[in-house]
């Protein structure tokens, strides 16, 4: 029976410049790990989890927590940081993995973490929902280039990339010839299909929600502040501009125009069955509307850069608070949820 005092809670991650020698033969992908977390956000996500009454044990990678399992260990729930490595299903490893030995887990399940991460895939759900995407075409060979019928300017994308991995100054292209160019670049470079979409020359937006279904809300809807002129679109986690100066985020007041952007967010958060937190990303057209860009249901944590936390913090509440919403909701999949995780010790984590 699950403890109702001190729930046990593993911790899956991975960790920047970690040795991939045990995951297959073969160099790893360009950039593997950039969207792997650094050893100061398990120390914090893991304290914080200490702090709230939580008894967390250190697990590590897909390769460790397999070993975990099969020697007989078990976790009332596991929180779940862990990126992956290889394939499409990379980010949906580890939950499939818990899934199989019915251990409840933080975020989403295997099947959306993988619907989320292919980018073609994505929009095509969003699309069929009546949510609000660029069209595209994928390019799985260089002859798929010829038949492309999008107007100028396109821009370019591996199809299953996170962090911005793979684009770079000539994502966006001008004409036929730049379009071979940079298709051929990424196919030979990341090994996978490039997605193709209209530019979209507006400004950009994170929507950062919580919750799932009916409940899910939107926390901040933020915007990168840069000079679309010198750099007309921005890479890097913790974005960056041209010259690889951090580019300032500016948290938008409500207005009808941001409750847009909310919603049209949450509407692709349920649409894909997204849960707990993450968030959104939209960017805007010429005439203003707008798309849907990516859809991030395995957020960065790091409480200093990345986009969650910190519209968590702009609300004015502390990033324990945020890491307790997140743990709650997990909890709500325990199999006895309503013995394990009795109301006075849920409002204790949650800081009521």
């Amino acid at each position: 029976m699950v403890s109702q005092s001190r729930l046990v809670v593993g911790l899956t991650y991975n960790l920047r410049g970690e040795s991939v020698e045990h995951f297959g033969a073969g160099p790893p992908r360009e950039g593997y790990d950039a969207e792997f977390d650094e050893w100061e956000t398990v120390q914090t996500v893991a304290g914080v989890l200490e702090g709230l009454g939580y008894r967390c044990v250190l697990i590590g990678a897909l390769p460790a927590l397999m070993e975990r399992l099969l020697r007989g260990e078990r976790w009332d729930v596991v929180f779940n940081l862990a990126e992956g490595h290889h394939g499409y299903g990379r980010e949906a490893q580890v939950p499939a993995l818990l899934e199989e030995w019915r251990i409840p887990f933080t975020f989403s399940d295997s099947l959306c973490l993988s619907l989320c991460l292919h980018k073609p895939t994505t929009q095509l759900l969003l699309r069929q929902a009546g949510v609000t995407t660029a069209p595209f075409a994928v390019v799985r060979e260089p002859h798929d280039i010829d038949g492309i019928d999008l107007p100028y300017p396109l821009f370019a994308k591996p199809v299953a990339e996170g962090t911005s991995k793979g684009i770079g100054a000539d994502s966006r292209v001008d004409d036929a010839r730049e379009l071979r160019s940079t298709c051929t670049r990424l196919l030979q470079r990341h090994g996978q299909p490039v997605m193709v979409e209209p530019y979209l020359p507006g400004p950009e937006y994170t929507v950062g929600i919580l919750g799932a279904g009916a409940d899910a809300r939107a926390i901040g809807v933020s915007q990168t502040l840069h000079d679309r002129r010198t750099t007309p679109f921005l890479t890097d986690l913790r974005k960056r501009d041209a010259s690889g100066q951090p580019v300032p985020v500016r948290a938008l007041q409500e207005t009808g125009a941001v409750q847009r952007l909310a919603g049209l967010a949450v509407r692709a958060w349920r649409t894909l069955g997204c849960r707990d937190a993450g968030r959104v990303d939209l960017r805007c057209d010429a005439a203003g509307e707008p798309h849907v860009l990516d859809v991030n249901p395995l957020p960065g944590l790091s409480p200093t850069y990345s986009p969650l936390p910190l519209q968590w913090a702009g609300t004015g509440r502390p990033y324990r608070q945020l890491i307790a919403r997140i743990m709650t909701a997990a909890e709500h999949r325990l199999p006895s949820a309503s013995a394990a995780v009795p109301a006075s010790t849920a409002a204790r984590r949650v800081g009521c």
